[in-house]
């Protein structure tokens, strides 16, 4: 048992596991409103991107369309053969206007004033045009924005020339973009900036802009749209300033950041249960090897013949921290996964050499049975850790029989020669749970061997059908043929037993109906060292 200082570092230790699982679990659900935030930011960021691209779509195609006729218009009066101004040519020019969309009216330049127009005809007196832009605009089209006072209605109009013609772009054609739904914005403009054809929302800082998208994985408020038409020089920037989806949708975004909040959650468990299982035998493990908590309980192995105590398997325990034991059917397979199997084997010879000393100097051939892993037969130094506690103990290797379930001698042929070196060396090798494994009996037999213990599944089936007791014959008949030793475990009953000592009158046996696994002290107390066993 640990003491006071153990005790409170376990009990920090057991602490300290507690807030690690309550950790794990909550950065898994901070985790799960993380990415459920995310998520709902991709959601609003994509619907953001669709309203803004179909937003800028709609200004850039209205602005090519209104260019592009424009353009058209001018190239189609410098190419008429009509004297300027004349009947034919006024009557050309009120055609276009009627028929062409987007324009409020056409006209012709004479000395560089406005002579006609296809709506006002000749006029009187020519108009001077008030100073055209700096900038040169689609295919040196000479452009003004906003210009007044150049037709008799007074009327501001865009207007773009060519040659000797000019073309007025009717004041509807962005009409319907002047007063944009909130947040959104957009600018037309040629493709280095430096001339705005148009401006819609709050513009400021836009033109910066041009050429820039917002990729899709961007999680940014502003969305931005830009497309241009290099030959016609017209370029459209347009931003959506997205809102967040809480403002828009709070439903909506709850219940994804509660979806979120509970798949981390359920991950957080998850993954915490997982690192309970597995550092808190990793933990109890190593704690019990470096405090000295395992223990190790013997049960007897008599002979029926002569009811002699032949010797005991030791069954190691592990004293948990609140000082119940554990069986080794639950943490030995954690301590091959862990690569504690080694130090618990050592552990156990240390603790059954000490415990059984009585038994092995009142008797020479009684003999301890103790649990080895495959990696330990393997081991040299294993060998030489065993060489070394028996001479410091005055035993015999003979005292001391290794146990190998069958099932790790499967496809392992270099545990031939390892246990041979152990054989060698006057140590027992006994098979483990015979029956149970998937050994060929060849196999088997090349074996360095000294014995077979019957694995208490085909004990149990002697009670209950015929074919138990064939098996149970059959080993008989195969530990004869080798010339082993054979141990029958689980032995319960006393019809067991008399039924084994029939078919085999050598035979040993191991269960309840003998004892069951106890402390050292239990063990000397029931099975005295030298004496005859009795059963029941």
């Amino acid at each position: 048992m640990c003491g006071l200082n153990c005790a409170a570092a376990e009990g920090n230790a057991m602490e300290a596991g507690k807030r690690s699982v309550w950790i794990i679990s909550l950065v898994w659900v901070c985790l799960g409103g993380i990415c459920a935030f995310v998520i709902a930011e991709f959601i609003s960021n994509h619907n953001a991107d669709e309203h803004v691209d179909y937003y800028g779509s709609d200004v850039f195609q209205n602005a090519v369309s209104v260019a592009e006729t424009s353009l058209a218009v001018l190239r189609t009066l410098d190419r008429s053969s009509d004297a300027s101004c004349s009947a034919d040519d006024l009557e050309a020019m009120r055609r276009i206007v009627f028929v062409v969309p987007f324009l409020a009216d056409v006209g012709r330049l004479q000395e560089g004033k406005l002579a006609c127009t296809g709506v006002w005809g000749k006029l009187a007196t020519p108009v001077t045009l008030p100073p055209f832009s700096e900038v040169v605009g689609v295919n040196s089209a000479i452009l003004w924005k906003g210009a007044s006072g150049v037709v008799p209605s007074g009327l501001a109009a865009d207007m773009a020339s060519f040659g000797n013609s000019v073309v007025m772009t009717e004041p509807s054609a962005f009409a319907r973009y002047e007063d944009p739904a909130e947040r959104l914005a957009a600018l037309v403009l040629t493709r280095d900036g430096s001339y705005i054809y148009q401006a819609f929302g709050e513009t400021e800082g836009l033109s910066l802009l041009l050429g820039q998208t917002t990729k899709w994985f961007r999680i940014t408020r502003r969305r931005i749209y830009s497309s241009c038409n290099m030959r016609l020089d017209v370029c459209v920037v347009a931003t959506y300033d997205a809102p967040s989806l809480l403002k828009t949708a709070p439903l909506d975004f709850l219940l994804v950041l509660a979806g979120g909040l509970a798949a981390g959650g359920s991950v957080g468990l998850w993954h915490a249960q997982l690192y309970r299982e597995s550092r808190s035998w990793r933990y109890k493990l190593e704690r019990a090897l470096d405090d000295n908590r395992l223990t190790v309980h013997y049960q007897p192995i008599v002979r029926l013949s002569d009811e002699s105590l032949c010797g005991a398997e030791a069954l190691v325990r592990l004293i948990d921290f609140d000082g119940s034991l554990v069986p080794p059917d639950q943490f030995i397979p954690a301590a091959e996964t862990c690569g504690f199997i080694g130090r618990i084997t050592r552990s156990v010879v240390r603790h059954a050499f000490a415990d059984l000393r009585d038994h092995f100097e009142a008797d020479p051939n009684f003999y301890v049975s103790i649990n080895v892993a495959s990696d330990d037969i393997l081991s040299l130094e294993f060998l030489d850790f065993l060489e070394t506690e028996i001479r410091s103990h005055g035993l015999s290797a003979s005292q001391v029989a290794l146990e190998l379930t069958e099932r790790s001698t499967a496809n392992q042929d270099s545990l031939n020669q390892a246990m041979a070196a152990f054989s060698r060396r006057g140590y027992r090798i006994l098979i483990d749970d015979f029956g149970t494994g998937y050994s060929n009996l060849a196999y088997i037999a090349r074996m360095p061997i000294a014995g077979i213990k019957i694995d208490r599944m085909f004990t149990q089936a002697l009670d209950q059908q015929a074919i138990g007791a064939v098996i149970v014959s059959k080993v008989c008949e195969l530990a004869v043929a080798l010339e082993v030793t054979l141990i029958c475990e689980g032995v319960e009953t006393k019809g067991q037993a008399d039924h084994l000592v029939a078919i085999h009158p050598d035979i040993c046996i191991q269960g309840f109906l003998i004892g069951r696994p106890v402390p050292a002290r239990e063990f000397s107390r029931a099975f005295p060292a030298g004496r005859k066993v009795k059963k029941g």
